[in-house]
């Protein structure tokens, strides 16, 4: 939320009710996030998005090791192979049900510790799994948990950064989602080839373990309302006065509050025509690049016969696809927030403008990727189509999320979850299919139909950034509190 809003959200009672009502300290109150030093507040930034780089990393750094554990345990069940990799994302998508409704009754900081703690504990069991039933288990466990920096880490950023510098924010905080899928692949065909599969969880637990360390020490709650609820009960128990209360406390209970907010990212989707289509949209989106990140091994094996460190390496291209549509929405989204602020016609579909070629790029990458594989063109050609996949994939989903954290303001935390659990479903599923669709089509023909998919996205970006303001104007987001 941008520092105008939260000031507007966080007026100070006038009247008789102004003595018992806890609020602000004023405009400058240190308490308040939006007057955080700047590096507290980008200390905060990096360490959301260092948690959102690892969560990710774990979804692919196993793609490369799937046919070795299926040998060691002995299953030839290709369906259960590709459910080891997806499962984890299919967390990702029943994780934010809860962890975002919790954080608004718990506060950011205490759900960011606790899921920290149990992501190791599911990785450590992942590592020690006797089955690939136990591994799919604590597999499906970690994406759950391990999806809150996803869910609320936008929540995080609204808090901290004011909206004309949110555009480097987004940019940091996206980093971890899109590079970590292309950096896993890498990491995982290492370890698989010199130390074995397991050491792959056991990496993810230290990594994991030791950021959370840093969370736990070195970050502070930045939710507003918990905040203030604490300044409010510090307050009643040095006074002694139990009338009074925060100004953000709307009377309801602790178990009220949470199933408002369990309802709510449904009821945002719902009732919010631009969340819904944008979800939808980066539903497709997330699983075609997951489609592509784990049918890539097989790919890049059957067609060029690559070792599984080879594939690893060959990943590069989709990183540095990734940023060089990370360094293209960064250098264009503030500046034309800037621009458009000054000329006082600032809007949140402004956020949208640099995703707005990433439909017809994810359209070109594809073709180039899978028709470079299927008439065994040089391998580089199928790694560059990769590469403008990746490219397309940051600026999509870098627009749509930063879109949604200021169009949606208090509510961006709901909106977020809710594309995070559309986006998530569609990462599980689609990986599901991919092997019949490329086995009936072929790796051509599979991806052109991918392609056709991709660019049929492209209107609806257009129609949102050119209508949203007036569709959003019909359908009010407070109104979804209730």
């Amino acid at each position: 939320m941008a520092s105008t809003e939260r000031t507007r959200l966080l007026q100070p009672p006038h009247g008789d009710e102004a003595s018992t009502v806890v609020t602000w300290k004023g405009p400058h109150d240190p308490e308040n996030p939006a007057n955080w030093s700047t590096g507290k507040t980008w200390g905060h930034v990096a360490v959301v998005s260092l948690l959102t780089f690892l969560v990710p990393l774990g979804a692919t750094m196993f793609a490369p090791a799937s046919e070795k554990v299926m040998q060691d345990f002995g299953s030839t069940d290709e369906v259960l192979g590709s459910l080891a990799v997806s499962v984890y994302v299919l967390g990702w998508a029943l994780g934010p049900l809860l962890l975002a409704p919790l954080s608004e009754v718990l506060g950011r900081l205490n759900v960011y510790s606790g899921s920290g703690v149990l992501y190791v504990g599911f990785t450590l069991g992942c590592a020690l799994a006797p089955s690939v039933e136990v591994l799919v288990l604590f597999r499906f466990l970690a994406g759950a948990v391990g999806s809150t920096p996803l869910t609320i880490g936008g929540g995080t950023i609204s808090d901290v950064v004011a909206i004309e510098r949110r555009g480097l924010a987004l940019s940091l905080y996206m980093f971890g989602p899109i590079l970590g899928p292309s950096v896993g692949p890498l990491l995982g065909g290492f370890l698989t080839d010199t130390l074995g599969w397991r050491w792959i969880f056991w990496v993810l637990a230290v990594a994991y373990g030791c950021m959370t360390g840093v969370q736990i020490s070195a970050m502070s709650e930045t939710y507003p309302a918990s905040i203030l609820a604490r300044r409010t009960r510090r307050l009643r128990k040095a006074t002694g006065n139990p009338a009074l209360r925060s100004a953000l406390d709307d009377g309801l209970s602790g178990r009220q509050v949470l199933a408002r907010a369990v309802l709510r990212p449904a009821k945002v989707t719902v009732k919010s025509p631009v969340s819904a289509a944008l979800s939808l949209a980066s539903a497709y989106v997330n699983g075609v690049v997951f489609l592509l990140l784990t049918t890539a091994p097989a790919l890049l094996r059957g067609a060029y016969g690559f070792s599984p460190r080879a594939v690893g390496l060959a990943f590069v291209g989709y990183g540095a696809g990734n940023l060089a549509g990370l360094a293209a929405f960064t250098l264009t989204s503030d500046r034309l927030v800037r621009q458009r602020a000054a000329q006082h016609r600032l809007r949140p579909e402004d956020r949208l403008a640099p995703g707005l070629a990433s439909m017809p790029l994810m359209t070109v990458g594809l073709l180039v990727y899978g028709w470079s594989a299927a008439v065994r063109a040089h391998w580089a050609l199928a790694v560059a189509g990769s590469a403008v996949v990746g490219a397309s994939n940051v600026l999509f989903f870098s627009a749509v999320v930063g879109y949604l954290i200021d169009a949606f303001g208090a509510y961006a935390a709901s909106a977020i979850a809710a594309n995070v659990v559309l986006r998530s479903i569609g990462g599980s599923v689609l990986p599901l299919v991919g092997q019949s669709l490329f086995g009936s089509l072929g790796w051509g023909w599979g991806n052109s139909l991918l392609a056709l998919v991709a660019l049929l996205c492209t209107p609806i970006l257009a129609y949102v950034f050119l209508m949203g303001e007036a569709i959003r104007s019909k359908y009010v987001i407070p109104t979804m509190s209730k």
